[in-house]
């Protein structure tokens, strides 16, 4: 049971390229995100304020939860190389 797991969890070559292009594109566009979110928070509470503030930091988890995802990709990609 656990060795059919493993080969659904691991793609083909081909698909890891594609798993990581797309995993760097998610990540850009999360940068974006999080870009987008501060200016906004930053032109409409010039302040501190902590809403401000848990709006900033929810931006910069989704930044890493997806550049951790990209990690992960590139750490099977490289162990595939090995």
């Amino acid at each position: 049971m656990a060795r059919r797991f493993w080969l659904l969890a691991c793609p083909s070559r081909r698909g890891l390229r594609v798993l990581i292009l797309c995993l760097g594109a998610l990540v850009l566009a999360a940068k974006y995100f999080n870009t987008a979110i501060e200016r906004v928070v930053n032109h409409l509470s010039p302040g501190q304020h902590p809403l401000a503030k848990a709006a900033k930091d929810a931006g910069s988890a989704g930044v890493a939860l997806t550049a951790g995802a990209a990690g992960v990709a590139w750490v099977f990609a490289l162990w595939g190389l090995l």
